[in-house]
């Protein structure tokens, strides 16, 4: 009977020690991600780096993070998780290299923030008809793996009973090319009976890193998984719809895209 329940004791010290040392194997999610952006004070600032450091085991001690040598601040913290922030100026068309130290051990990161550009159509005095498709296109940004495109568009109608109302669209997408093309379908119903007057928002970032896709491997090296990304966005282009408004009233959602894509990194899909 003793021998049975030493047997079972050393069994029972077996499977804590296994579970001690897969706590102490968790490796940290981290999500990283530098921006430069041009003509949109409103929006964020001009200059931006963040890392995110995740463990659900929590950190026995403060994680520090470095990139190109330069230590970021502790921004903010909860007890599974560390995230780091700065607004000082930065360099674009250049190659960036985070270096995390974490008490589970080193995570590494290396990305490259892609060169200056600007969106060539439409022209800020376009106005998009009914009956017209709409062609963005960009100057190709040196460094840039993909870019995130954001569109925006809200106008005035009567419909063809003779009622007014309003109508939004809005979309991202991820491309590899430098231009896209929307139909007019996309945009107009078919109840419309007369565009009163509306505008469109072009924002545009490019980007080295993994797309943000499911099923994409991080870009995360050492005691670490997860991605980090460098997106430099040039100033945003607005365009009229039916007819130029009396105001500009449109609101821009590219805040709320790249935020977006923040929570796609830190809360989402890949931890």
């Amino acid at each position: 009977m003793a021998e049975k329940i030493g047997l079972k004791m050393k069994r029972i010290v077996i499977i804590l020690l296994l579970l001690t040392a897969c706590q102490k194997n968790e490796k940290n999610y981290i999500s990283a991600f530098i921006l430069r952006s041009v003509g949109t004070p409103w929006l964020y600032p001009e200059y931006y780096k963040e890392v995110y450091i995740y463990n659900k085991n929590g950190f026995p001690e403060v994680p520090t993070v470095q990139i190109n040598d330069t230590n970021l601040p502790l921004y903010d913290y909860h007890e599974n998780w560390y995230r780091f922030i700065e607004f000082r100026k930065l360099d674009i068309d250049r190659e960036y290299k985070m270096v995390v130290k974490t008490p589970q051990g080193m995570v590494f990161g290396e990305v490259y923030l892609p060169g200056e550009y600007e969106i060539l159509s439409p022209d800020s005095t376009y106005i998009l008809k009914r009956d017209s498709s709409l062609k963005i296109s960009w100057r190709k940004a040196y460094g840039a793996k993909w870019y995130w495109l954001d569109l925006t568009i809200e106008y005035d109608y009567e419909d063809t009973l003779g009622e007014w109302d309003d109508y939004e669209f809005w979309m991202d997408t991820i491309l590899f090319d430098t231009f896209c093309i929307y139909e007019a379908n996309r945009f107009f119903p078919p109840d419309i009976d007369t565009i009163l007057e509306g505008e469109g928002v072009i924002n545009i970032w490019a980007l080295d890193g993994p797309p943000i896709l499911p099923g994409s491997l991080g870009n995360i090296k050492g005691e670490g998984y997860g991605f980090f990304h460098c997106a430099y966005q040039p100033p945003e282009r607005y365009f009229f719809v039916g007819t130029t408004p009396k105001e500009r009233r449109i609101k821009s959602k590219g805040k709320e895209k790249l935020e977006r894509l923040y929570r796609f990194q830190r809360d989402g899909i890949y931890r």
